[in-house]
């Protein structure tokens, strides 16, 4: 199996975007029905450690994550303690919300949004030592605020060996997976599309609660994906680590950059140095392989089997800021504090159908929602581990946003503005392009898309690319999706869009550019749900 075996990839691709009605034509599963997975999991006869259940009700202004890797937080941190830790995982990726009423359909909800509710994403940790914890990896369980303890010992330099980086000043590590029946159950060969995007939202979760934790954080989508199965205690082919988040202290020398050793290192050498182990969770049922035979293929050939494939760098994408484009500047920032905490707990998608009010939206929130998505962030896929911003653009279509024309515009990563590509009313193309009626698009002030180039990113990365690409796509919308929760706006991410419309409206090339999400923002009816949905807040 080769992460190289690029036609892999390309007929994912092409199956997953392009020819979406004939894949959902092969067939779903049905919700609600005997064996569906549960939404949380739980690991059964394994040490569990209680997290604090007092959290903080307050951590800051959100904007302060983007500018620079923790070293705008409350404090920097030197060190990881038991509350600190209880936080970030809490405000990562906690259950938040539960709903109860005769229109319910998905009761549980967490910090981060979820097709359906079903969170096929699970977040773990390596941490070499806090306080009372013993070292080693853990599960972190969403439903009681806790930890599993699934491998205790010291496992630093087997770890950093797969990362491809030195974890001897580390704080800890978070691994981000897919457990892909969680979604595959419904959607199939679909789930590795949507467990991507959704990995890359709780990825976008975790760096806005670290920046504000005074943590610093290096994003790794490459490593020895059997290494880290191994290590975790995953089930091959059930579930893939997909992301790992090394933790050091914000503004010092000690961040982890990328250490290759001068030999190169296989995946199965290091895997002789670690013993198996299978922890038990509870489960209604098991992976339909032969029904999920494209996202096994995919997944399969997207892994890295030796250290000599983790010194893939990616060049700076080239500016597009012509000096003859019409171009719109922001005003001034957002004078008030726009609060994470808050924002986290009021972030929403809406109603199962989503027909935002027809109302203008200032140009100062339009603003203040959208200048931050592309903000750099520190990951393996440059040199040295430097900030830099996602590898894709975000295009976004003005429907009604005060003093700023309709029409398609580009956010340039290089001067920051808003480059007008076409000025007209979009409104009902908007509401062509959704393919399905859970969305007006029609009646939201703006939408947004990010766009990438799967054949350039390919070219470099491989089959992986797919899904770097749409952890990236995941993380701007959850920025996204934050910011406008924070001036009581919704935003509905969706994948249901037709996909030549939504290029022929946004100008880009038939297969050079991919939009990748369709996220459209706008303030929900007040009626939406009303009487048939109570929404209870969870607060530790």
């Amino acid at each position: 199996m080769s992460n190289q075996d690029r036609q892999i990839g390309l007929r994912y691709l092409q199956a997953t975007y392009y020819d979406l009605p004939q894949l959902f034509a092969e067939g779903q599963g049905e919700e609600g029905m005997p064996g569906e997975p549960l939404k949380f999991k739980i690991y059964r006869g394994v040490p569990h450690y209680s997290l604090g259940q007092q959290l903080p009700l307050y951590l800051g202004d959100l904007r302060r994550a983007f500018g620079g890797q923790g070293e705008h937080g409350q404090q920097r941190r030197h060190s990881l303690d038991y509350q600190t830790l209880s936080c970030l995982l809490y405000y990562s990726y906690g259950f938040s919300r539960h709903d109860s009423g005769l229109a319910v359909r998905w009761p549980f909800h967490r910090l981060v949004a979820s097709a359906r509710c079903f969170f096929p994403a699970e977040l773990y940790a390596w941490l070499p030592a806090v306080e009372s914890l013993p070292p080693g990896f853990y599960h972190y369980d969403n439903l009681h605020h806790g930890l599993a303890a699934l491998r205790q010992g010291d496992y630093a330099a087997l770890l950093g060996a797969a990362l491809g980086c030195e974890l001897a000043e580390s704080l800890g590590v978070l691994f981000v997976s897919a457990y892909f029946w969680k979604n595959a159950f419904r959607y199939r060969n679909f789930s590795y599309r949507l467990c991507s995007q959704e990995v890359g939202m709780v990825i976008g979760n975790i760096l806005l609660v670290c920046g504000l934790l005074g943590l610093g954080v290096q994003v790794h989508y490459q490593f020895l994906d059997r290494v880290l199965i191994r290590l975790l205690g995953l089930e091959d082919g059930e579930e893939s680590p997909f992301a790992a988040l090394v933790l050091y202290p914000a503004g010092g020398e000690r961040a982890p950059a990328k250490r290759l050793p001068a030999g190169a290192v296989s995946a199965d050498a290091l895997l002789a140095e670690i013993e198996a182990l299978a922890p038990e969770h509870i489960r209604l049922s098991t992976l339909d392989r032969e029904r999920c035979q494209r996202l096994l293929e995919i997944d399969q050939h997207s892994r890295l089997e030796s250290s000599a494939e983790l010194a893939i760098s990616l060049a700076p994408v080239p500016s597009t800021c012509a000096e003859n484009d019409i171009r719109l500047q922001g005003p001034a920032p957002w004078p008030e504090e726009l609060e994470l905490a808050q924002a986290l707990h009021r972030r929403s998608s809406g109603d199962t159908f989503f027909l935002p009010l027809a109302r203008p939206l200032s140009r100062e929130t339009f603003w203040e929602i959208v200048r931050y998505s592309l903000a750099p962030y520190a990951s393996d896929l440059t040199l040295g581990g430097q900030m830099r911003p996602p590898f894709l653009e975000l295009f976004l279509a003005l429907n009604n946003v005060v003093d700023i024309p309709a029409g398609i515009y580009r956010l340039c990563q290089g001067c920051g503005g808003l480059h007008l590509l076409e000025q007209r009313a979009v409104a009902a193309q908007l509401q062509a392009i959704h393919s399905t009626p859970a969305v007006n698009c029609g009646s939201a002030p703006f939408v947004a898309y990010p766009v990438a180039n799967y054949e350039d990113l390919s070219a470099s990365l491989g089959n992986r690319a797919y899904r770097i690409m749409n952890m990236e796509c995941g993380l701007v919308a959850q920025r996204l999706c934050v910011l406008s929760a924070a001036f009581g706006l919704v935003a509905r991410c969706s994948d249901s869009y037709h996909l030549d419309r939504c290029q022929q409206l946004l100008g880009l090339d038939e297969r050079a550019a991919l939009p990748l999400f369709l996220i459209a923002v706008g303030q929900e009816r007040p009626e939406a749900g009303a009487g048939a949905r109570y929404r209870h807040s969870i607060r530790l």
